[in-house]
């Protein structure tokens, strides 16, 4: 039942996301070493789908999930997703929050959780304790830690245990939207022994609180370490128009978990700006000349930076264009209108093979927009929107299965064909429509250049010199990053899956770079998603 459940979860989650790119699973611990696999909790229940589908059942062929109690009390569309968590040997965890901040009783969950552990299990867990749409990682709490510490505690007459303690990052680059990417990186693990960890579980208890306190911090800090973590959504904008700044020629041609990582080494560095800028105004202006390297003058350099950043990426946003169409600059009108021409029929065959394949997605689609719409109304986005994705995967695990067997009842004496069929024709469906929006924003930026003005295609180009110099000048001095941003290209060294003919079939038209040759940061939208509150 488990490997079902798996094969049915990463069924959704590579049909949602348009890839799904895992880094370090030579980090996970194999079967039969008892294991706590943290992560972190930005995407509601699809955090947990995340992870069973990606940690590798070769390596580790079961995972259990903790999960608060109420999934199991959920009405609708929810009773078939607790059918699901259950099967998937899901621990229920009772939270204060969910009972009106009364003291709850999870005694007898970390009992089942420690007996699970001391048979080699593997459990996850989510230490932030809640689902959040927000910028920056919440504190850990000091849950797994103290669960380690009881697991030690027990088998501390066994001089041959040990307990691993694993840690992942979770970087969804548009959480809630359709066909965007996610990058799973699993971080070298934590091996604690009662031999090697003995203040875990002292007898003193501020002894066995620090020591607690401290393995906790260590799990925080690791799984930040890889995440686009900043104060502030605007941070996390500004890094990623300083990457386009710095190494937008590459594209794809750097691997997802890269692109991940270059926008981080912005995005960490504006971050510490911000911090440092807010601790200067606190202190003495006298003082000043002592706040990091550089004093004052470095944070009015920055200040200017980031609000040059800002602009330039507010420009883009209200002329609807990508950074690399002003690199390029204006080509010429007889240019523009061929390649008008070429798109506008490229999008007439896209929009007539997408058809057939539309009338069966639409009962899905009109669901999710309705829900989306729901979710949007019931209060903050920082406390809702996290909830976006998941409803989305359930909402299509629920009518799917509904439109398949309608139309194959409708066609039955052909149901040997039109059972595969529909399958096969909703997927490329997908396909087209990647195809037919990409052509069609294509379109729509030749159509925005040839009425944009020579001034104010100058005036932009003008402003992304300076500040490409800038942004070059600053990732090279202070990030460390290579002068030439092409060796970033070259140390990318991903390997490709041999998986013969159809291997090589996805290879090429099925291959995610063939769509997103210029960024990785792209979803179904006529025009890019740079706001992110």
């Amino acid at each position: 039942m488990y490997r079902a459940i798996q094969f049915f979860f990463k069924t959704c989650l590579h049909s949602f996301y348009s890839n799904v790119e895992v880094e370090g699973t030579e980090n996970i611990a194999p079967d039969g070493y008892p294991a706590i696999l943290v992560a972190n909790h930005s995407n509601s229940l699809t955090d947990a789908i995340a992870i069973l589908s990606t940690v590798p059942p070769k390596i580790r062929s079961m995972v259990r999930l903790t999960a608060k109690d109420t999934f199991w009390h959920k009405p609708g569309v929810f009773n078939d997703c607790s059918y699901v968590i259950k099967n998937a040997g899901t621990i229920p965890i009772k939270r204060r929050k969910d009972y009106d901040n009364q003291k709850v009783d999870n005694t007898d969950a970390m009992g089942a959780l420690i007996d699970s552990l001391g048979t080699g299990s593997c459990v996850c867990m989510f230490p932030e304790g809640i689902s959040r749409y927000h910028s920056q990682l919440a504190p850990f709490k000091a849950g797994v830690a103290m669960i380690a510490s009881d697991t030690l505690s027990r088998y501390q007459d066994k001089p041959d245990f040990s307990l691993t303690l694993m840690t992942a990052s979770i970087n969804y680059l548009h959480r809630e939207k359709f066909r965007s990417d996610v990058v799973v990186t699993f971080h070298s693990p934590i091996l604690l022994t009662p031999q090697q960890d003995p203040k875990l579980f002292s007898a003193n208890k501020e002894e066995r609180t620090e020591a607690i306190r401290k393995l906790t911090d260590l799990l925080e800090n690791t799984v930040r370490s890889t995440l686009l973590h900043a104060q502030d959504w605007q941070t996390v904008r500004i890094g990623h128009t300083a990457r386009k700044l710095y190494a937008g020629d590459l594209g794809t041609r750097i691997s997802l978990g890269q692109y991940v990582r270059l926008t981080r080494k912005f995005v960490a560095a504006f971050n510490q700006h911000k911090q440092e800028a807010v601790d200067a105004k606190a202190v003495p202006v006298a003082e000043g000349a002592n706040l990091g390297e550089g004093g004052l003058e470095t944070l009015k350099t920055e200040d200017s930076l980031d609000m040059k950043q800002q602009e330039y990426q507010d420009q883009l946003d209200f002329y609807h264009l990508k950074d690399y169409r002003i690199q390029q600059g204006k080509p010429p009108v007889k240019v523009l209108l061929v390649k008008l021409f070429q798109r506008f029929l490229l999008a007439c065959l896209l929009s007539f093979i997408s058809i057939p394949g539309l009338l069966l997605w639409a009962p899905v689609f009109i669901a999710v927009k309705y829900q989306e719409r729901q979710i949007r109304r019931k209060g903050p986005l920082e406390d809702n929107l996290d909830e976006i994705a998941q409803y989305k995967l359930m909402i299509a695990t629920f009518f799917l299965p509904v439109i398949w067997g309608f139309w194959v009842l409708m066609t039955l004496p052909i149901a040997l064909i039109t059972g595969p069929g529909i399958i096969i024709l909703m997927w490329l469906t997908i396909r087209w429509l990647e195809d037919l929006i990409h052509n069609a924003k294509s379109m729509l930026s030749l159509l925005r250049l040839m009425v944009m003005t020579e001034d104010t295609m100058f005036s932009l180009q003008d402003c992304r010199r300076e500040l490409a110099g800038r942004v070059h000048e600053f990732a090279v001095q202070y990030l460390k990053l290579p002068e030439d941003p092409e060796e970033l290209a070259r140390e990318n060294r991903t390997r490709k899956e041999n998986s013969g003919w159809f291997g090589r079939l996805s290879g090429s038209y099925f291959s995610i770079k063939r769509r997103r040759r210029k960024d990785w940061n792209e979803v179904m939208r006529l025009h890019d998603v740079t706001n992110y509150d």
